[in-house]
């Protein structure tokens, strides 16, 4: 009764069908394969979505396979996917997901936040690695006043520094989320202390 509904022009029906089939056990991994293949962006977040509930369907394999989707949303998703994770891995996904942050997406941003809160240290790591020398950008600015990392601080600071004055109240306000020496260092830097 459900299969006519995968063949709908209505990506929700679609989406809806996938997602009681992804439930049949034994048969998740195959419907997560289907709505990540879809030509709809919002149906290929179901797959994301599925592999997060489903014990048998390998949830980083999935946002491998969607980590260079060309919707920000799926991207996104993939995001979300990876805040659970705090391996070297899920770091390495986050970091190459991270470089595809245009610095214009606010929602973006925000699911980069999210995700890499509780493995703030290693995700920092994996994409200054991946960007080097090539963080201070709009996008990397954005990166770096999210990050929740204690190394966020220092390129804070060196953000501070070389920034004009208007943008300082904005860096300025992302120490309150941190604590510790890193942050008493960057703010003595700032002051030339």
């Amino acid at each position: 009764a459900v299969q006519p509904l995968l063949k709908s022009d209505n990506p929700r029906m679609r989406a809806r069908a996938i997602w009681l089939l992804g439930k049949t056990p034994g048969q998740g991994s195959k419907w997560v394969g289907k709505a990540a293949s879809d030509a709809d962006p919002d149906v290929r977040t179901i797959a994301i979505r599925l592999a997060r509930q489903l014990a048998d369907v390998n949830e980083l394999q999935v946002v491998e396979a969607l980590k260079d989707d060309a919707s920000a949303k799926v991207r996104r998703e993939c995001l979300i996917a990876l805040r659970a994770h705090q391996t070297s891995r899920a770091a390495s996904l986050w970091a190459d997901l991270a470089v595809q942050h245009d610095g214009k997406d606010r929602w973006y941003l925000e699911a980069l936040g999210i995700a890499s809160d509780l493995n703030a240290e290693a995700c920092l790591a994996a994409w200054l690695n991946k960007v080097g020398k090539n963080w201070n950008s709009a996008a990397g600015r954005d990166i770096i006043w999210r990050s929740r990392s204690k190394d966020a601080c220092d390129l804070l600071a060196q953000i501070v520094k070389s920034s004009p004055a208007e943008d300082h109240p904005r860096y300025m306000r992302a120490f309150d989320f941190h604590a510790g020496p890193e942050k008493d260092k960057a703010l003595a830097r700032i002051l030339g202390l």
